[in-house]
C-alpha cells in the first residue's frame, strides 16, 4: 500500500495501532510515523526504538507487554523484526494482533522484497506500507510537496531537474531542497538557474544531460554536450566508463537478466535518473547496436592506453558511429 492511500484510510475512529513499513527510504518511514502519531496520540507519549541486533527478543516482548500508569501512551519502533526468533517471534505476532491500549507499534524492514515466515504471518493480517524510494513520477510529486512545505514554489522544469539531480531517495531530495530554499531567501520562487549554484551539481548535471540525449539517439545535442564535457575538463576515460555501464545494463535488459545495479551488487557509474530509465532506453537500441557500441568503446580504451589521442575527436566519432544518421 502507498503511504498516501494508507494515510487516507486512517481516522481517529478507525485506526489499527500496528503498522508494517517495508522499504529503505528513512524519510518516508519518519514521515509516516509522525503523521500517524499525530492522529493516534492526543496526549504526551514516549517513543522507544528497539533493534533485535542490540536487544534480546525477551526484552523486546517485555517492553511491549508492560503497562505503566504514568506512561500510558507509548510508541514503539522495531527495526528488522524478522530477526526476533523462537518463542519471542510468536509472542510478537500475538501482541500485534492484540496490542495494549495506548500503544502504537511500527514494524520496519528496509528491504521491500524480503520474505520470511515472520512476514508471511504478519502480512496475513497487516498490509505492508511501501516506504521504498518512489519512481520518477511520484518523486516529482514529493519534490513539489517538500518545496510547498517550506513556503516556496517552483515550475515543472525545476521539479524535474531536482529529481534528476537529487532524486536517489526522498531523504537526499529533502536535504537538497532544504539547502536550495535557504539559498533563494527571501525569494519564494525557485528558478532553474538557482540549481547551478550547488557545488558539484554542474558536472553531474551535464553528464546526465549527455547520457539522456545520447540514449534517445539525439545526435546533434549529444555532439554539442559531449564536446562541452571535454572542453569543461571531464576526461574521456570517465565518460567512457559511464557509457560502457549504460550499454552493459541495456544488454542485461535485452537478455532478460537483472542488471548490476538492480541486484545491488555495487556502485555503478550512472546517475540515478539514467538508471531509472534503462528499460525505456533499451527500446531505442537493437542488441546488435549495443554489442557494436561496446566493441567501439573497448577499442577507444585500447587506443587511449597505447597512444596519444584527441579526446574530443574520439568522442564525437563514437557518437557518430553509434547514433549518427
Amino acid at each position: 500500500m502507498k503511504i498516501k492511500n494508507a494515510l487516507k484510510s486512517i481516522s481517529p475512529k478507525n485506526l489499527s495501532p500496528v503498522f508494517l513499513l517495508k522499504g529503505n527510504d528513512h524519510f518516508l518511514q519518519d514521515f509516516f510515523i509522525k503523521k500517524v502519531s499525530k492522529i493516534f496520540f492526543k496526549n504526551l507519549y514516549t517513543t522507544t526504538l528497539m533493534l533485535p541486533d542490540d536487544m534480546g527478543g525477551k526484552e523486546i516482548i517485555e517492553n511491549l507487554s508492560s503497562t505503566d500508569l504514568f506512561e500510558r501512551y507509548k510508541l514503539f519502533i522495531i527495526r528488522e523484526p524478522q530477526k526476533i526468533l523462537g518463542r519471542s517471534s510468536s509472542d510478537l505476532i500475538e501482541i500485534c494482533k492484540n496490542p495494549n491500549p495506548g500503544h502504537l507499534i511500527f514494524l520496519i524492514s528496509d528491504d521491500w522484497s524480503t520474505k520470511s515466515n515472520f512476514f508471511k504471518k504478519i502480512e496475513s493480517f497487516i498490509e505492508p506500507i511501501e516506504t521504498q524510494s518512489p519512481f520518477e513520477q511520484d518523486m516529482v510529486k514529493w519534490a513539489k510537496y517538500l518545496i510547498k512545505e517550506k513556503n516556496k514554489s517552483a515550475d515543472s522544469e525545476v521539479l524535474f531537474n531536482l529529481v534528476d539531480l537529487a532524486g536517489q531517495s526522498v531523504v537526499h531530495l529533502n536535504n537538497e531542497i532544504n539547502k536550495l530554499c535557504l539559498l533563494v531567501e527571501p525569494r519564494t520562487r525557485i528558478k532553474i538557474e538557482d540549481l547551478d549554484y550547488f557545488s558539484g551539481w554542474n558536472r553531474e548535471r551535464r553528464l546526465w544531460e549527455f547520457l539522456l540525449v545520447y540514449s534517445n539517439k539525439n545526435y546533434e545535442k549529444s555532439a554539442v554536450i559531449g564536446k562541452s564535457l571535454i572542453q569543461g575538463g571531464i576526461q574521456l576515460a570517465s565518460i567512457i566508463i559511464s557509457i560502457t555501464s549504460l550499454f552493459q545494463e541495456m544488454l542485461f535488459e535485452k537478455m532478460k537478466k537483472p542488471g548490476t545495479f538492480r541486484s545491488n551488487f555495487g556502485y555503478i557509474p550512472l546517475p540515478s535518473s539514467i538508471k531509472k530509465r534503462i528499460t525505456y532506453f533499451t527500446k531505442n537500441f537493437t542488441k546488435q547496436e549495443i554489442t557494436h557500441a561496446l566493441y567501439l568503446l573497448h577499442e577507444i580504451d585500447k587506443r587511449k592506453k597505447t597512444q596519444i589521442i584527441d579526446d574530443e575527436i574520439e568522442l564525437i566519432a563514437f557518437i557518430g558511429q553509434t547514433i549518427g544518421s
